[in-house]
């Protein structure tokens, strides 16, 4: 019996420290995402979308943007009102596109993400909008000094994670208040 629960509080060790070389390894992988997941492309006013190696015939563009309460939920603080433009300039995949859209501050931190989808259906050309927040967040959206988008697709597409349907793709992951952002 004691030599059983040797091995069992040995295997126990084992695993608590592997898994804590798995927490101090967590360093070594980009800020705002899961670890393994690679970092989003730079961030711009416009992006063309990708994914991977791939480049979709679709371009996303913010057009406007300004600070103010929710209207649905006023009392919960600022959120950040996101105008935009989708262009696709061919036929999308059969496929839901997302690309994420930041407040950042005047230094490229994050103060907080969302996304913007697009669909083959959609219209060529399209004007629409969006809201980025209201959040409890360690900094008000106040100082938000511009809205950015990330070029990269968010959805890993069907069959991620299955080794013999899945393509291998990796989405980046949305980067978390407090992340710095490339910019383009």
């Amino acid at each position: 019996m004691q030599r059983q629960t040797r091995r069992q509080v040995g295997g126990a060790v084992r695993t608590v420290l592997a898994a804590c070389a798995a927490v101090s390894l967590t360093g070594c992988f980009a800020a705002g995402g899961e670890s393994g997941k690679r970092s989003p492309g730079a961030a711009a006013g416009e992006v063309t979308v990708v994914r991977g190696d791939r480049v979709y015939p679709l371009t996303v563009r913010i057009t406007d943007w300004q600070v103010g309460p929710h209207p649905q939920v006023p009392e919960r603080g600022d959120a950040v009102h996101v105008g935009y433009r989708k262009t696709a300039t061919s036929y999308l995949p059969d496929v839901t596109v997302e690309v994420g859209v930041c407040a950042v501050d005047a230094s490229n931190v994050v103060l907080l993400c969302g996304v913007i989808a697009a669909q083959q259906a959609d219209p060529r050309v399209e004007d629409a909008d969006s809201w980025i927040g209201p959040a409890e967040l360690p900094r008000s959206l106040s100082e938000t000094a511009r809205v950015v988008l990330l070029p990269d697709q968010l959805l890993p597409g069907l069959g991620a994670g299955d080794p013999k349907d899945g393509d291998g793709y990796v989405p980046p992951g949305l980067p978390l208040p407090g992340d710095r952002l490339r910019s383009a």
